[in-house]
């Protein structure tokens, strides 16, 4: 059994399989909990066969998966190699698939799709993005998804004064306040040289993604902030260019607004099962609204305590580091 605690919401994840629940324990380490608190959500993996389903009519069609609905419950079959029940009154989800990678993965985006709902009822938005702190400041640079967030940390972290806000996903208040999100580091490759080559790297076998090399931040706990940021904040929107040596440019917050739409109003690029979140009601229109309002609102709260930039990233990925680095160092003291 495991308890996480994000923020003061709870999700309890229960399994006979203790290999799955040290894999979640390792990947949810920062939200680890024995605190008897409120739940607001509950995960059953059962590693067997999905059972059958009952005489139903598919509600939606997606690549991956048919999904049904009978009453308040709804079921997310992934083609007859794993089975999702979603209890939508009772916040319950059980997960059942003989393949403990897929139950695993499926148990680690259940969560997700949960927290999202949850976080969002509580004023909290998630960023796609890498956040680190030095002395009292903040960089939080935002890429798309395999835009090289991980790598770039690795270079970060040859400051040994950087701090983890984040890998992947930092929080956002109303306030605009960084929130510290720490999960994993995922890499095509395990490194093998510089800071974290001597961690403890994992194979991750993905549905429908290429195999990445994770390790948990867990071994990283000395280099974690986890602290809210209610400092400025340098808010860096990331660019790949071909050729030519990387460079990071001051810009007005106005050109920061394309970025702040893809990576946190918009296109969020994070892991969630969107079908979990949706019901396909007529209802689900005024849930869109109110999460688009929200995530403008700290999007501009975030832009209006932020010195903004421009990072435009060249082949060299150890110089684009150093660009970040010199500017937290500059700013040290000032």
């Amino acid at each position: 059994m495991l308890r996480l605690n994000f923020h003061h919401h709870s999700i309890l994840i229960r399994c006979r399989e203790s290999s799955v629940i040290e894999k979640l324990r390792e990947e949810f380490h920062f939200f680890v909990s024995a605190e008897p608190g409120p739940l607001g959500g509950e995960i059953d993996l059962i590693p067997e066969t999905p059972p059958e389903l009952p005489p139903l009519v598919a509600i939606k069609l997606l690549e991956h998966a048919v999904i049904y609905r009978q009453g308040d419950i709804k079921y997310v079959d992934y083609f007859g190699e794993a089975l999702l029940v979603h209890d939508e009154t009772q916040s319950k989800a059980s997960i059942s698939t003989p393949n403990l990678e897929r139950l695993y993965e499926l148990a680690f985006l259940t969560v997700h799709s949960f927290l999202g709902q949850e976080l969002e009822r509580r004023g909290f938005v998630r960023l796609h993005a890498l956040a680190v702190s030095r002395t009292g400041r903040n960089a939080v640079v935002m890429l798309p998804s395999k835009g090289g967030k991980s790598t770039l940390l690795t270079h970060l972290l040859d400051d040994p004064e950087i701090r983890i806000i984040s890998d992947d996903m930092p929080l956002c208040d109303r306030r605009g306040r960084i929130h510290p999100f720490p999960s994993k580091i995922s890499l095509a490759a395990a490194p093998t040289t510089g800071p974290l080559a001597a961690l403890s790297w994992r194979e991750f076998q993905r549905h429908h993604y290429p195999t990445k090399f994770t390790a948990g931040l867990s071994q990283l706990k000395e280099i974690l902030d986890p602290r809210p940021k209610d400092n400025e904040t340098f808010l860096i929107a990331g660019f790949r260019i071909s050729v030519g040596p990387g460079r990071l440019t001051p810009v007005p917050r106005w050109k920061m607004l394309g970025p702040m739409l893809e990576h946190m109003v918009v296109g969020l690029g994070l892991p969630q099962i969107i079908e979990l979140f949706l019901a396909f009601r007529p209802t689900d229109l005024g849930k869109l609204i109110y999460h688009a309002l929200l995530r403008t609102w700290c999007a501009a709260a975030l832009l209006s305590r932020s010195r903004c930039f421009h990072l435009y990233m060249g082949p060299d990925r150890a110089a684009n580091a150093k660009l970040i680095r010199e500017l937290l160092h500059a700013s040290q003291g000032t």
